[in-house]
């Protein structure tokens, strides 16, 4: 996404078995194998099982651009670095942070700790009220490996916040991680893989029961820094990588009006 280029970590931060089923998300893949004893008539007559998805991940710093994405997401990189779609988080807010890296601050209806404070600080991003980003279908090996680059604490509590903020949106505490993983809802402006979109929604026809059509709503992954959510100077080496992501992201599509209200402020040209 936007942190420096550190060696990814081994592992992840994914949430324990016994929290992942009681907050009924998918963090990482797991191939299950389904035994029957019904006759087939029985089970002609049983309703298949909802398809379990992996939330998409929500590209919206450096990772904007694919090229970075497959220098590191090198378990996958044809699939993890290939763009599906551009998005919208509304009425959260993008800034480059005091670290010198992008940071995206939550509605004030899931804002904790410092965000509450903070958040409303950090102007309202565009005439849209919402933060763009790109979607990827991302590898669960490249999500261990980018959890190492956005520099996710492997070892944080399970989250304390659960009132406010529910456990499906954020299973952990960021802990001493540079950013924490949070799972919220996208709204999709644009697909940009049409086979995809029509294997995600079943019939093609962009008006999947769940809302996965363009306008409608997907699950998505989020790096979020709780801690650092004042505005700052961009990090020297970031520069030049968000100048790519960018160029790269308005070739896909991503709106240049948006990218020029809310980034440029943060983002000099080159």
């Amino acid at each position: 996404m936007h942190l420096k280029e550190t060696e990814p970590s081994p592992g992840s931060i994914t949430a324990p078995e016994d929290l992942q089923s009681n907050l009924n998300i998918t963090l990482t893949h797991k191939p299950t194998t389904t035994v029957s004893s019904s006759t087939p008539n029985e089970q002609q007559q049983q309703q298949p099982p909802n398809k379990s998805r992996r939330p998409l991940y929500f590209a919206y710093g450096s990772n904007l651009s694919p090229t970075q994405m497959r220098h590191r997401c090198t378990q996958n990189p044809t699939r993890s670095s290939h763009p599906v779609a551009i998005a919208t988080l509304p009425h959260w807010r993008w800034l480059i942070c005091e670290s010198g890296y992008a940071n995206v601050v939550p509605p004030p209806s899931l804002r904790i700790g410092k965000q509450l404070s903070g958040g409303d600080k950090v102007p309202v991003s565009g005439e849209e009220d919402a933060v763009f980003g790109v979607l990827y279908d991302m590898d669960v090996g490249d999500e261990r490996l980018l959890d190492g680059f956005e520099g996710v604490d492997r070892c944080a509590p399970v989250s304390r916040e659960g009132g406010r903020v529910p456990l499906r949106v954020r299973p952990r505490e960021q802990g001493s991680g540079d950013y924490n993983k949070w799972v919220v809802g996208a709204r999709v402006v644009r697909w940009l893989d049409g086979g995809y979109q029509r294997g995600l929604i079943g019939d093609g026809d962009g008006e999947g029961e769940d809302g996965e059509g363009e306008g409608g709503e997907v699950m998505t992954l989020v790096y979020v820094d709780e801690e650092r959510v004042k505005c700052g100077p961009p990090y020297k080496e970031y520069i030049a990588r968000m100048n790519r992501a960018i160029s790269e992201a308005e070739t896909l599509g991503f709106p240049a009006k948006w990218a020029e209200e809310v980034m440029r402020p943060y983002i000099p040209r080159e």
